[in-house]
């Protein structure tokens, strides 16, 4: 590991600063003394903007700024002056009805981005977060290839493409974000690295949690009613398509942001998981210490896998980041938040 660790890039931009994870990423950097540009699709909505401006520092360090995916130049206010940018931004609506709904805001949302990047000209990094969905071993016929999820890894494009369920279609809107991203960085000249989180659980301080993040473990632990309607499902694809269910703590994946972001040696990809187990041992795992859950959803034989292929944070550790959370603190921060925002009772 080279020995040269930048100096705080200052002045940030955090896209999705509403979501779960630019919330959160947004909450860290003021802890570190960052000046921060935020954006969200509605910073008049009190309820989205208003968590954020209450956080430690924001009065003095934390500016809000509106912009849209699929608007060229809505980004060039928020990213001017700006020395890093976290593109964190994603069309997570598991609700909507077509492929594109996913696909071209992503994909757009890189263009204008790294476009206002390019534009601002002091921009001297991005990190764009990415998944592991983006990184599955599979090929197109539907095989694993590789016995190890790491970041040789691509999804499968033109099996994704055959795919008709929303959560394949999201996964093929963060692969081709993706690559997208790693390409413009190239062509223009701008350092781009991108980090791969898992599945994120842990505590929430904004007023609703994501379907696409904590939210899918209450299929496991608080059944899949209405009120989660399609979050076992998730899960299932994501096994389906991954080997395993990788899960990371959401300050160890905000924090693994800010590091690949201070660290100059940083290049290309990286993923970020620190468990993966199969859907069956995570169910086995929940149920063991917290035997209260008992009565949510039966895990029938067919959806258990008969593999369970490792997620490898190799890459990411070698340079020197840690993980603070293992599994079971990172459970009882996810099941402790819920209770408190009144979404399980146990």
């Amino acid at each position: 590991m080279a020995d040269e660790i930048n100096k705080p890039l200052k002045k940030v931009c955090v896209t999705g600063a509403a979501g779960y994870i630019g919330s959160w990423l947004v909450k860290n950097l003021l802890e570190r003394g960052y000046i921060v540009n935020a954006t969200l699709r509605d910073p008049g909505d009190e309820t989205k903007s208003g968590p954020l401006l209450k956080l430690p520092g924001a009065e003095e360090r934390l500016k809000l700024f509106k912009a849209d995916l699929c608007l060229e130049g809505s980004f060039d206010s928020a990213v001017e002056g700006c020395h890093g940018v976290f593109h964190v931004a994603s069309p997570m609506d598991f609700t909507k009805p077509n492929p594109d709904d996913f696909i071209v805001p992503a994909v757009n949302g890189v263009h204008n981005v790294m476009k206002a990047c390019v534009r601002a000209e002091s921009v001297r990094r991005v990190i764009f977060t990415s998944s592991v969905s983006a990184a599955s071993p599979m090929n197109d016929k539907g095989e694993f290839t590789q016995m190890c999820l790491d970041e040789r890894c691509w999804s499968p494009i033109n099996f994704l493409k055959s795919q008709t369920n929303k959560v394949a279609w999201y996964m093929l809107a963060k692969t081709l974000a993706e690559q997208e991203a790693l390409k413009y960085g190239l062509n223009n000249n701008i350092e781009v690295v991108t980090i791969l989180p898992s599945v994120v659980i842990g505590p929430w301080f904004t007023t609703t949690s994501n379907l696409s993040s904590a939210q899918i473990i209450l299929a496991l632990i608080g059944g899949n009613d209405g009120s989660y309607e399609g979050s076992y499902e998730v899960l299932k694809f994501t096994e389906f398509m991954v080997g395993s269910i990788p899960i990371v703590h959401i300050d160890d994946t905000c924090n693994a942001h800010i590091f690949l972001m201070e660290h100059t040696e940083a290049q290309n990809r990286y993923v970020c998981a620190s468990d993966s187990m199969s859907l069956k041992c995570l169910k086995d795992f929940i149920f063991k210490h917290y035997p209260q859950c008992r009565n949510s959803i039966k895990l029938d034989e067919d959806d258990a896998l008969h593999i369970c292929l490792p997620v490898s944070s190799k890459k990411l550790l070698d340079m020197g980041f840690s993980y603070k959370y293992q599994l079971r603190e990172a459970l009882d921060e996810t099941i402790e938040c819920f209770i408190k925002n009144g979404l399980l009772e146990l």
